[in-house]
């Protein structure tokens, strides 16, 4: 509550008062009525605004420790359902969009599919673009974004240190059921 709106209401209460004490009402009467005045007016502040967090306190965040990029992407994976969530899809797509045409393949040109294909895997761009890619789609395109980093402008570089995540190989992310 605040001062301001407190000595409000009990003004307002006076004035009730003084202008049913001037019309002749009874004291009781007068007393009863201002109350009920000041009672609302004192209520009214109690009014809870639509924010959730009105009434959290104001914690001064400290500049290392706000929300980064990564760490927005990283709450944009569901573990829970394998699901990639919107906002790393589309950061993992334009990274591997920009890799695909400094080779040379155009993921949106049906005549590159057959490139596109052999480039990234079966299908992947397909599922990448799809209505609900997996965080299995998003470590196969990481690992072909590795892969399609080159050594030298215009070849292909198939490193050995990204291998496919398949059956056998470990994932990146820990998946639990509960």
């Amino acid at each position: 509550m605040s001062t301001r709106r407190t000595l409000l209401a009990i003004g307002a209460a006076a004035v009730a008062a003084l202008a049913l004490f001037g019309f002749g009402f009874d004291w009781p009467f007068v007393i009863g009525w201002s109350l009920l005045i000041c009672a609302v007016g004192l209520l009214g502040q109690l009014v809870m605004p639509l924010e959730p967090g009105f009434d959290a306190p104001r914690i001064a965040t400290e500049p290392d420790r706000r929300p980064t990029e990564i760490s927005r992407m990283a709450w944009a994976l569901n573990t829970h359902t394998g699901i990639a969530g919107q906002q790393i899809t589309r950061r993992v797509t334009g990274i591997l969009r920009h890799r695909l045409l400094r080779q040379g393949i155009d993921p949106d040109d049906s005549e590159d599919r057959a490139r596109l294909s052999a480039a990234i895997g079966a299908e992947l761009w397909d599922r990448l673009t799809g209505p609900a890619p997996t965080i299995i789609d998003i470590e196969r395109a990481l690992d072909a974004v590795d892969r399609l980093s080159p050594t030298n402008p215009g070849e292909l570089s198939l490193a050995p240190h990204a291998p496919a995540t398949g059956p056998g190989q470990p994932s990146l992310f820990r998946r639990s059921r509960r």
